[in-house]
Formats: structure tokens, sequence, C-alpha cells
């Protein structure tokens, strides 16, 4: 038991570097040989790793989630697609990657299906630290004295991290009603957003929400703002993204020289 808590501890510290790594290697065009090791490295720690926690029975510990959607309800409360899908987990302290995944966005809920009964299982919120699914990363936030009014516990879709951080709560209210010919219902989105800046998280919705947090380069957000014609009321997240990530691309203000 102490080996296999030792592998998995190691891995789950191993494992993200050689994926970050291979990741890089082929973002900056290192030799094709080079990344072909790389490659063949993460999948010798991913195997070593599958040896060691052999079919991730400790992943399957949560209880069985029972699908709440009404017939007459439109669109689901999953992410995405309401198939599962694969995805990566960190979980009870080691990782498992290749699991198939759903996340509920209604009770913010990662769920997985059973690798054998075929059942659906609500993983245990309080294990998971972060999930990879649709080729976005969720980490699971608490709520601290810094930030307790601003977040609510739980799981935040992170679109950016670097000197700052954009991330968004996905989030979906159950909208129901009687009509002439019966029940009607939709998911409603309910996404909210934060901007992480200088250690403090900032809910933000509109220009000059984003323009309050970047206030020491306000007019240089505007005018890239009005270059590229950013839409803030038909595409809200993909315009608080492109100006946080031309926000951390921005050279730093340069100090004031004393003329002493």
């Amino acid at each position: 038991m102490q080996l296999l808590k030792r592998v998995n501890f190691l891995l789950g510290m191993a494992l993200p570097l050689c994926l970050m790594a291979a990741n890089r290697a082929q973002a900056q065009g290192f030799p094709a040989a080079d990344t072909a090791f790389l490659q063949k490295a993460v999948q010798h720690a991913l195997a070593i790793y599958e040896t060691g926690v052999g079919v991730q029975t400790h992943l399957y510990n949560g209880t069985e989630y029972i699908d709440y959607k009404k017939p007459h309800f439109e669109g689901n409360q999953f992410f995405v697609s309401k198939a599962a899908v694969r995805g990566n987990i960190f979980y009870d302290g080691a990782w498992h990657t290749g699991v198939p995944l759903l996340y509920d966005m209604v009770t913010d809920e990662v769920v997985a299906p059973h690798n054998s009964s075929g059942l659906l299982l609500k993983l245990i919120t309080s294990k998971i630290d972060t999930f990879q699914l649709h080729g976005h990363t969720f980490v699971r936030l608490e709520a601290d004295s810094a930030s307790a009014e601003v977040l609510q516990p739980g799981f935040y879709d992170l679109l950016h991290s670097s000197d700052t951080q954009f991330l968004v709560r996905r989030s979906r209210n159950m909208q129901d009603k009687a009509t002439p010919t019966g029940m009607e219902g939709e998911f409603r989105v309910a996404d909210t957003f934060y901007i992480r800046k200088d250690g403090k998280y900032h809910q933000v919705s509109s220009k000059p929400s984003v323009y309050k947090v970047f206030k020491d380069k306000k007019k240089e957000l505007q005018q890239y703002a009005r270059s590229n014609r950013l839409k803030f009321r038909k595409q809200r997240e993909e315009a608080i993204l492109a100006l946080t990530r031309y926000y951390d691309g921005l050279p730093p203000d340069e100090p004031e020289r004393s003329d002493n």
C-alpha cells in the first residue's frame, strides 16, 4: 500500500511535467527526434501509472448519478456533450488519464460511467483538484477570506493563466413553464466571468468592468478592442479572453527616472 501511494505521488508530480514538456517541445519546434523521445517518456509514465493503479477502482467510489432532466426540456445539463468523452482528472491525489467523463453544469458535479456496470457515478467533489475535458481545464476553488465575497466554491474553467488569470464559472439554470400546448423547459446559460489580478478575484461582465481591473493599461486595451472589433454583447467570453491575453502581453511601465 505504501508503494502504491508513492507511485501515485511521484507520477502525480511527473506526469503533468512530461505532458507540458511534450506540448512545449512541439510548440517551439524542437527536432522531431527530441519530440518523439518526450512522447515516449509520457507513454512510458502512463504505462507505469496504469500498471500501478490497475483498473482505477478507487476512482469509482461515488454515489449513483440519476439523470433528472425532464422530457419536455430542450438541451441538456452537460458541458459540450451529453455523451461521456475521455478526459483526465486529478482525483484523490492521483492522475487518471483517458477516463470517460461528464460535467454537470447545473449541480457542478463530475460524472463518470462505471467501467464494468455502466452506471453513472458522481465523483466525490472534495477529492477532485482539476480535470481536463473537451480541451478545457477545470480547477476546483474554495472561497477564502480574500475571495469569499466574489467566488463561490466550485469548479472554474481556467481559460488563461499567466500573470493574470481568466476563469469562467459554467452554470445552467433550469427554467420551465406551462403553455397552452403543454410544458416547456430549457437549460438557461448562467455563466459568470472572473479575472484574477494581483492575487484578487474580480467579477467582470462588460468592457468597463474589464477596463477597471486593467486600469493601468486602459488606453491600450481600448485601442485594441476598437481595432479588433471585440463584441461584448454577442461574444462576451471571447472578448474578455482576448483583452486579458493582450494585457498580459503588454510590456510593463518603465519606472520614472529621478533627476537627482
